[in-house]
């Protein structure tokens, strides 16, 4: 299951595993406010079920699954006997309707139900981020296939009995999904090697809770991979049914599980401690904001700061004496980190079903007395208009969209642009703030996301996969890169010299400059690109990363009245809030690139 379980031990919140015959019989009863005209689409391997509101993407994505097949069944040493079932949703609200599972939450990005080789999941809005899943959930088909000798829902009293733990189930599904090298989790064992917090195999099957499965076992499977070859995987999964763990490990790669892990300890810390010493701590150019100490409560994201600098707005739980378990948006005070008010309580009213925690940012108006949100209500998304004095809803935009995150008011305040997706397509829309007019500014099946307008009103920065090496024949997608629109043209041109995957653009108050996320260096830094000099800039080199809980998540806000900035920053296990004004005055010299910080292990 492609579950973001960071998410949820820090919100102490309880995930369930990746078998589900347990959630059978509650799925029967989830509630459904679509009725979904499932068709089925054969393939060589594949029945792909869609409903006709996804016919533009669904060719792609039986396309991509066969792709992963391709290359799973060699690496894995395996065939599947009979054709899968693939169950694909136009949208994350769509997927929550379910009938095999039930509503997991927004920290489920798919599922696969062992009983019958099901796999289950949402298109993402861009193919490249959904191929991911997708080849994640794939793994689990191999791996319960495998299980079940070819036919699906046999042999389930083996898979209970050696009962595979997470790291080794999620782990091995990340490792064969991701490649040999992912910036998120070299980001999670670059922290955990400095903290001294390297689990061993004990700890990691017993405490999945403490020790994310997916980034710990994602590493281990892929310092394995890179030691003894990718086929050394596929051995030991086919030899786990009929020896156990252990002895699968034992007999394919001649060390015992406990040597394996201690030698993968070892390989983590010489890979990250050495090179420690280069990288910054926030505190050395910004101010904690938002923490555990200054704001109470244990996980803060999405933060947006108001245009005067003065409110912030964020995501986080709140104070467990009070039973405030689950992550809701707040309003804090953006000079001292305390918090003001809750502003919604997500989990106690039917309108705010979900926040969209992990892909989605708020915005303030520019006179600040309104704040725009996404959540969703009744199986699809909603585009709130909240009053901050009075925290009451001034206006509910009920969008003719699936989804739609990321919202941006306009320097006059009378329009948003957002991020909406119809059939598991994301594009740039508009809407006036009194919910007329609702406009679509791109229109294909790139995925274009995180939209911000500019102080002038006359661009558009946004996060898409549109440019080069994009290759919709061949279905190749480009890392996101930032795209300026012009507003009334609506030409697009991509920021040039880009590298890595590049998020959350904001706009600097003059308009002469942008900020955004960047892994260019292997590590989530804050750079910034100069329309004057056409000139990249690296404003931080962090030890951990401005990132928040996946590579997709938004983590940046400036305050153009203010000229302040605020960020989310990953260590020691957890995500706080920084501050800093005057945000240019770290810009140095022009970024030339060079070699990127190792996120795969070194032998």
């Amino acid at each position: 299951m492609k579950v973001v379980r960071a998410l949820a031990v820090a919100a102490g919140l309880v995930v369930c595993g990746s078998r589900l015959e347990a959630q059978q019989y509650f799925g029967q009863n989830q509630v459904q406010y679509k009725h979904f005209n499932w068709r089925v689409l054969e393939t060589e391997h594949f029945l792909v079920h869609y409903y006709p509101e996804e016919k533009q993407a669904v060719s792609a994505a039986a396309r991509m699954a066969e792709r992963s097949y391709a290359r799973l069944s060699k690496v894995l040493g395996h065939q599947f006997r009979e054709k899968k079932p693939i169950v694909l949703f136009a949208s994350r609200p769509d997927f929550g309707q379910n009938n095999v599972t039930g509503d997991l939450g927004e920290g489920t990005g798919g599922v696969t139900d062992a009983a019958r080789d099901r796999l289950i999941l949402p298109l993402t809005g861009d193919l490249g981020s959904f191929e991911q899943v997708l080849a994640h959930e794939m793994v689990h088909q191999f791996q319960y296939d495998v299980f079940a000798q070819g036919r699906a829902g046999a042999n389930q009293q083996t898979l209970e009995r050696i009962n595979p733990p997470y790291w080794y189930m999620e782990g091995m599904a990340e490792y064969l999904s991701n490649g040999p090298s992912h910036p998120l989790t070299a980001e999670w064992l670059r922290d955990a090697a400095v903290e001294g917090n390297i689990p061993t195999i004990a700890q990691m099957t017993d405490r999945p809770d403490k020790y994310f499965p997916y980034r710990y076992g994602e590493s281990l499977w892929q310092y394995i991979g890179e030691r003894w070859g990718d086929a050394a995987i596929g051995e030991i999964l086919r030899n786990t049914p009929a020896l156990g763990i252990e002895r699968a490990f034992q007999r394919e790669l001649g060390m015992s599980l406990i040597d394996v892990g201690s030698a993968w300890r070892e390989a983590v810390q010489s890979q990250y401690l050495p090179s420690a010493s280069i990288y910054d701590r926030p505190r050395a150019f910004a101010q904690p904001l938002l923490n555990p100490r200054k704001s109470g409560g244990e996980i803060f994201l999405a933060p947006t700061l108001s245009n005067d600098g003065n409110n912030i707005a964020f995501l986080a739980n709140g104070s467990q004496k009070k039973g405030e378990f689950f992550i809701d948006l707040w309003l804090g005070n953006a000079r001292t980190g305390e918090r003001i008010k809750r502003l919604v309580a997500s989990t106690l009213d039917p309108n705010f079903e979900e926040l969209r925690i992990l892909y989605s940012q708020s915005a303030f108006s520019n006179d600040g007395k309104t704040l725009a949100f996404t959540a969703e209500r009744q199986g699809k998304d909603v585009l709130y208009l909240l009053d901050v004095p009075s925290r009451s809803v001034r206006k509910r935009l009920d969008l003719r969209l699936d989804a739609a995150t990321g919202p941006s008011f306009s320097p006059d305040d009378k329009k948003i642009v957002f991020s909406g997706t119809v059939g598991g397509i994301t594009d740039i829309y508009t809407v006036n703030s009194d919910g007329t007019n609702l406009t679509q500014l791109t229109n294909d099946i790139y995925g274009d996301l995180q939209p911000v307008w500019s102080p002038d009103g006359k661009k558009i920065a946004f996060a898409t996969d549109r440019a080069p090496p994009t290759d919709l024949a061949r279905l190749n997608f480009a890392k996101w890169q930032i795209a300026i629109m012009d507003v009334d043209t609506k030409a697009i041109e991509i920021i040039p010299g880009q590298a890595g995957h590049n998020i959350n653009p904001q706009w600097a108050p003059d308009g002469q400059s942008i900020a955004f996320v960047s892994e260019r260096t292997g590590i989530g830094n804050i750079f910034l690109y100069d329309f004057n000099t056409r000139q990249h800039y690296q404003l931080t080199n962090v030890l951990g990363g401005v990132t928040a809980i996946t590579e997709y998540s938004p983590a940046l806000t400036w305050a153009r009245g203010a000229d302040r900035m605020a960020f989310t920053y990953y260590e020691n296990g957890g995500y706080t809030v920084w501050a800093m004004d005057n945000p240019r005055k770290l810009k140095t010299v022009a970024f030339k690139g060079g070699p990127a910080a190792n996120t795969g292990l070194v032998m």
